[in-house]
C-alpha cells in the first residue's frame, strides 16, 4: 500500500506541477509588466509550449535533486530515470522511418476530404499551431519541444510510476489512455490511444526513452514543414483513393514496424527489468558480456 501511495503522490505531483506552471504563465496575460511577453506567446503559441515545458522539465529536474538529497537511494538525475540511453544507428534510422510514416498518415487524415469533414480539429489544430512569426518558432516548440517533453512526461515518469505497482502491460494501457486523456479533443484522444501504445511499445522494448522521442520529433516537425512549404496542396492532387492508400500503408508500416522491435528487442528492453535502471538499445551478446 505505502508504494502505491507513493506512485499516486508522485504521478499527482508531475501533474500538479503541469497546471500550476500552465496556470502561472496564462496569467502573465493580466499584468501591464508582462504584457508584451504575453502578447508574443499570443501569436506564437508553438513559443509559448517551449516555455512551458521547458519551465516544467527545470521544476521535474529540481524535484529529482530534492527527492535524492533527502532519500539517497533514490535517483537524482530526471533524464537517467525516464531512460535517455543510446541507440544503435539501425535503430535510429528506424525511429525516423516510422516517424515520416506518421507524418504521412498524419497528413493523409488531414487532407482527405471526408476524413477532415468528420473530424476537423486534427486540421485544425495544425493551423493553430503554425501560425506565428516563424516557421523555425513552430518547429522548435511543437515539432521538437512539445514532443519530447510529452514523452519524459507520459513515458519517462508516467510509465515509470505504473510499472512500480502493476503488470507491465497493464501498465502500457494506463499510460496511453492517459496520453489519450490530454489531447484537446475527442478525434485526437481516439488516435492518441493507438500512438501512445506505440511509443510506449517502442520505449518498452528498446529500453530508450529516445526511441519514441525521434518517432515524435520527425512526425511533428515534417507535418509542419512540409504545411509550410505547400506539401499538403501536392499531396492532395493524388486523388481521394490514392490518399488512401497511402495512409493506410503509413499505418500498416507504424504497426508493422513497432512489431519488429517488440520481436527483435529479445530480452534488451525495459519489460523484463521493472524496477532496475533501463538499458541501453545494445545486443544481447554485449549485455551479457557486462
Amino acid at each position: 500500500m505505502k508504494k502505491v501511495l507513493s506512485v499516486i503522490g508522485n504521478i499527482a505531483l508531475y501533474i500538479g506541477v503541469f497546471y500550476a506552471l500552465l496556470y502561472l504563465l496564462r496569467s502573465t496575460y493580466h499584468y501591464e509588466a508582462t504584457l508584451t511577453f504575453a502578447e508574443f506567446l499570443d501569436r506564437n503559441p508553438a513559443m509559448f509550449m517551449v516555455v512551458l515545458f521547458t519551465l516544467i522539465t527545470l521544476v521535474y529536474t529540481l524535484i529529482f535533486r530534492i527527492k535524492g538529497w533527502i532519500w539517497p537511494h533514490a535517483e537524482k538525475n530526471l533524464f537517467r530515470a525516464s531512460g535517455f540511453k543510446r541507440l544503435s544507428a539501425s535503430r535510429v534510422l528506424l525511429m525516423i522511418g516510422l516517424g515520416l510514416a506518421g507524418s504521412l498518415f498524419s497528413i493523409g487524415l488531414i487532407v482527405i476530404d471526408d476524413i477532415a469533414r468528420q473530424f476537423p480539429s486534427i486540421p485544425a489544430l495544425v493551423d493553430d499551431l503554425i501560425r506565428g512569426d516563424s516557421i523555425w518558432y513552430v518547429i522548435l516548440g511543437a515539432g521538437l519541444i512539445g514532443p519530447a517533453f510529452e514523452e519524459i512526461l507520459f513515458r519517462g515518469l508516467i510509465f515509470r510510476e505504473l510499472r512500480r505497482v502493476m503488470p507491465v502491460y497493464v501498465a502500457l494501457v494506463l499510460q496511453a489512455a492517459a496520453y489519450a486523456y490530454f489531447q484537446p479533443s475527442a478525434a485526437l484522444s481516439i488516435i492518441s490511444i493507438g500512438s501512445g501504445l506505440i511509443y510506449g511499445v517502442l520505449y518498452l522494448r528498446t529500453g530508450s526513452l529516445w526511441a519514441p522521442i525521434l518517432v515524435q520529433n520527425t512526425a511533428m516537425g515534417t507535418i509542419f514543414l512540409f504545411k509550410y512549404i505547400g506539401f499538403y496542396e501536392w499531396f492532395d492532387k493524388l486523388g481521394d483513393v490514392s490518399l488512401y492508400i497511402i495512409t493506410a500503408l503509413c499505418l500498416a508500416a507504424l504497426i508493422g514496424g513497432s512489431v519488429y522491435v517488440w520481436r527483435s528487442s529479445g530480452n534488451g528492453g525495459i519489460g523484463t527489468r521493472a524496477g532496475q535502471a533501463l538499458t541501453a538499445d545494445v545486443p544481447p551478446t554485449a549485455q551479457k558480456g557486462g
